[in-house]
């Protein structure tokens, strides 16, 4: 037991044995004849993922718990003048030949959202 671990379990700090002509070989080549020892925390701190998944904040309320995301409605049409232009491609580039151009991976189409119900007065 290290004098420190000693001091702080109240401990009186272990007496120093003379020391004799010749040093006694212990655990791994060191002296004093004792196993070395592991000294861990007594309250050991949770890191970085775990703490986050222990500490998140949690719903308890029943209305809470039951509650969903929020649906809104779909976006409305582009107008005409607009142009949809895929990731990476360039608007200005200039057209190729079908062979080389690589066909498109995802095809959009646009529809107009439907017409709200008009409102009686």
């Amino acid at each position: 037991m290290s004098l420190v671990t000693a001091f702080l379990a109240g401990s009186a700090a272990p007496a120093v044995a003379p020391r004799s002509a010749r040093p006694s070989v212990g655990f791994f080549g060191v002296g004093g004849g004792c196993a070395l020892s592991v000294e861990c925390s007594s309250r050991p701190q949770k890191k970085g993922t775990k703490h986050h998944m222990k500490t998140r904040p949690k719903k308890t309320q029943r209305w809470d718990i039951k509650r969903r995301p929020i649906q809104y409605e779909p976006l409305p049409a582009l107008p005409d003048d607009w142009t949809l232009v895929a990731a990476g491609e360039k608007e200005d580039a200039a057209p190729q030949d079908e062979e080389t151009t690589p066909a498109a991976a995802v095809e959009v189409e646009v529809v107009a959202a439907p017409a709200a119900p008009a409102a009686a007065d």
